[in-house]
């Protein structure tokens, strides 16, 4: 290419660049997920059972991930310049200074910061500003990689338009659509006639979806949803004339609302789902309804409002909620309203510790005993220490108080810590656990007692086949050297969801759950 050819091919790739980032709003026509890192994986474990962390889960990583976004969102865009140049490659090209007319052709890439653009043939015209790209359109950046089966430009107006587009938005939202518009100067995208759906549903018809007439995107920020069905397979669960949702990885998805079987030995067998109404623009306030059926326990509901501060959550709720500390399950405490806060991780300087803590000031009644309860916990921890390849070791230190007015008032206090280690090798996991609590007072219920004051838990996790693996895990009380649990437990990855049941031959008990790979209930 000469230099003459040079100099309009960057004039070219300067006009047509705001047109190709029109892409950010959909998924390829034939789904193809994104690389899977399969270099770690987090778990976490609870009463014997291993569980995938979530992507949304906080770190140090995904806090500054969060504060770039944030400082990003606030600042203008870099379009090109001297400081940011674009560069163009193409078989050949072609420009004519009379009429304004441009065009590429062969193997066209325009490269732009982090930004790469791929087609066969670009043309258009410098004095209408208007282009076109009449075949296949490639958008690709550490976070997208979006296709469009042919796209135009209006430089003037700093609007293109779209048909065919399909994508992966942060390689986590699947979106596809017969059309689509991107207005650049109000970073909005709409698609026509689409769907969308989370990384692991993805599949020639997906696991679920959400299909809309029309799906306004901002990306990095939000969607809304306009005439929607929520999809299981080619089955319509709900429809709503407009649905909000994040695309900031926060908890707010309509998907939550296919519902969730389950069983265990004290409620029963039972259905789980879940709504969320986003309430303000940014999402931060949002009103939700949690709905748990069992044939043993009923119904057992949660209604309430959340409120992400920039400092933590609120969540004010009415509610009956199962008890997480006390192992004899079917422990249930009614809670007519609660006012709950948990902190973000507040970092200490650039290191990987944290600081953080939780509260509750609520009314509580459980079996005839009702009043008043107040708590707060307060904590300091880290992301979890990598030793080696295959391990990791992960603590947490504190000191709770609850506050309690049933029969006269009384106070309880918990100072504790825990630790653990946690690894793998290829298709063998395990870990041990370690938690020391010293309690001064006592609580007048059984939802928030603890079966065991200082627990250990061990065990391993085996995965003979890809969809495959079972695990044997122990809980011993330290304090009286009994055995409290031996948890058998199969595995079975289920494409976009994780199922388990859980067998407890110390106390008899079984429980199945279905957990979601990409959101959580």
């Amino acid at each position: 290419m000469n230099n003459h050819n040079w100099k309009k091919a960057v004039l070219l790739s300067a006009l047509l660049l705001p047109s190709l980032a029109a892409e950010a709003a959909a998924a390829p026509v034939s789904p193809k997920l994104p690389p899977e890192d399969t270099t770690h994986v987090e778990y976490s474990v609870s009463e014997g059972v291993l569980r995938p962390s979530y992507d949304g889960e906080e770190t140090r990583e995904t806090a500054k991930k969060d504060k770039d976004r944030k400082k990003n969102k606030e600042t203008a865009d870099t379009g090109i310049s001297k400081e940011h140049p674009a560069t163009v490659v193409a078989d050949k090209m072609r420009y004519n200074d009379t009429t304004g007319e441009v065009a590429a052709f062969g193997r066209v890439e325009i490269k732009h910061m982090m930004d790469t653009y791929q087609t066969e043939y670009v043309y258009g015209n410098t004095i209408s500003q208007k282009y076109v790209v009449p075949g296949e359109l490639v958008w690709k950046n550490p976070t997208t990689d979006l296709k469009a089966a042919r796209a135009d430009y209006d430089a003037k107006a700093a609007v293109g338009h779209f048909e065919k587009v399909s994508g992966w938005d942060s390689g986590t939202y699947y979106f596809q659509g017969e059309s689509g518009t991107y207005d650049k100067n109000a970073n909005h995208i709409v698609i026509e006639h689409g769907y969308f759906t989370t990384k692991h549903a993805v599949a020639k018809v997906p696991d679920y979806r959400i299909e809309a007439d029309s799906i306004d995107i901002y990306p990095g920020d939000k969607y809304i949803a306009h005439n929607v069905k929520l999809m299981a397979k080619n089955t319509v669960l709900v429809t709503l004339s407009t649905y909000k949702g994040s695309l900031q990885k926060k908890r707010v998805s309509p998907f939550t609302l296919i519902p969730r079987p389950m069983f265990d030995s004290d409620n029963g067998f039972g259905l789980h789902n879940r709504i969320e109404i986003p309430l303000d623009a940014d999402m931060n306030l949002t009103a939700y309804m949690e709905n748990r059926w069992y044939t043993k326990a009923g119904y057992k509901p949660d209604v309430g409002v959340r409120y992400q501060t920039p400092v933590g959550g609120l969540n004010f709720h009415y509610a009956e909620e199962e008890s997480s500390t006390n192992d004899d399950g079917g422990i249930w405490v009614k809670k007519r309203p609660s006012l709950e806060f948990d902190s973000k991780h507040f970092y200490l300087g650039g290191s990987r510790f944290y600081v953080g803590a939780k509260g509750e000031i609520g009314y509580w009644e459980e079996d005839g005993r009702k009043g008043q309860h107040k708590s707060y916990d307060a904590y300091i921890s880290s992301d979890p220490w990598k030793l080696g390849k295959f391990m990791r070791f992960s603590w947490r230190a504190g000191y709770m108080r609850d506050y309690y007015s049933y029969n006269g008032g009384n106070i309880r206090k918990n100072t504790y810590y825990s630790m653990g280690l946690s690894g793998g090798y290829r298709s063998v996991q395990g870990w041990i656990y370690y938690t020391d609590r010293e309690i001064n007072g006592f609580t007048p219920y059984r939802y928030d007692s603890y079966t065991s004051d200082k627990p250990l838990d061990f065990g391993v996790r085996v995965q003979p086949t890809k969809n495959d693996a079972f695990s044997l895990a122990w809980t011993v009380d330290t304090k009286y050297g009994r055995l409290n649990h031996r948890y058998w437990t199969y595995y079975r990855d289920m494409h976009s969801f994780y199922a388990w049941i859980r067998y407890d031959d110390i106390e008899r008990e079984t429980q199945f759950m279905l957990m979601p790979k990409d959101f959580r209930f």
